[in-house]
C-alpha cells in the first residue's frame, strides 16, 4: 500500500456515487460486512446511488474503493426521541452508515467523507445532520462538534443519537 508523501493519508478521492460505480464498490467493500446482510449492503448501495434524495458516497484509493457512506435529506427521528429532537430533525440530513476499511482506518479518510456530508446537507439547503452511533460518538463529538440528543436502542443495541447544525 503506497501513501501520499506525506505519510499520514493515504491519497484517496471521494465521489459522489452513481449507479455505474456500484458494482465495483460492493465487490471491494463486501469483504468487510457481515455475510448476512451482504444482499441489503448491495440493495442500499444501489438505492442511495440512484434516489435524487440520498447519497452514496465513496471512497477510491489506487482504484479501489476503501470506504462508503449513506445520507439521505429526511428520516424519522429514532424511536423515543423527545419532541424537540423530532422537530429538529425534519430539517435535517440523516447519516444511515459509514465505513472505512480496516487498513485505511484512523488515515483521515472518514474525516473527508463526513466533509463531503456537510457540504451535500448545505448543497440540498438541510439546517444540520443527524446520525446513530454505537461506537464512535466520542469522534464525532471531538473531531466534528456533533451534540448528543440521547441514546436508543435498536436491535437490542444501545446507540447515541448525535446531531450537527451547520
Amino acid at each position: 500500500m503506497n501513501f501520499d508523501p506525506s505519510g499520514s493519508q493515504p491519497a484517496c478521492q471521494i465521489i459522489l456515487a452513481t449507479l455505474s460505480e456500484v458494482d465495483r464498490a460492493f465487490s471491494d467493500l463486501k469483504r468487510d460486512m457481515n455475510p448476512d446482510f451482504v444482499h441489503v449492503f448491495l440493495d442500499k448501495m444501489q438505492r442511495y446511488a440512484t434516489k435524487p434524495d440520498r447519497a452514496l458516497f465513496l471512497a477510491r484509493y489506487q482504484n479501489v474503493f476503501i470506504a462508503f457512506s449513506t445520507i439521505i435529506k429526511s428520516s424519522p427521528a429514532p424511536e423515543n426521541s423527545d419532541k424537540t429532537t423530532i422537530q429538529l430533525f425534519k430539517n435535517y440530513a440523516s447519516v444511515t452508515g459509514l465505513m472505512v476499511l480496516p487498513e485505511f482506518r484512523n488515515q483521515g479518510v472518514a474525516s473527508k467523507i463526513v466533509e463531503r456530508w456537510e457540504e451535500w446537507t448545505y448543497q440540498n439547503q438541510l439546517a444540520g445532520i443527524w446520525l446513530v452511533t454505537r461506537q464512535m460518538a466520542d469522534w464525532y463529538q471531538r473531531c466534528f462538534h456533533f451534540s448528543v440528543h440521547g441514546s436508543t436502542i435498536q436491535h437490542g443495541v444501545k446507540k447515541t443519537i448525535l446531531s450537527k447544525a451547520l
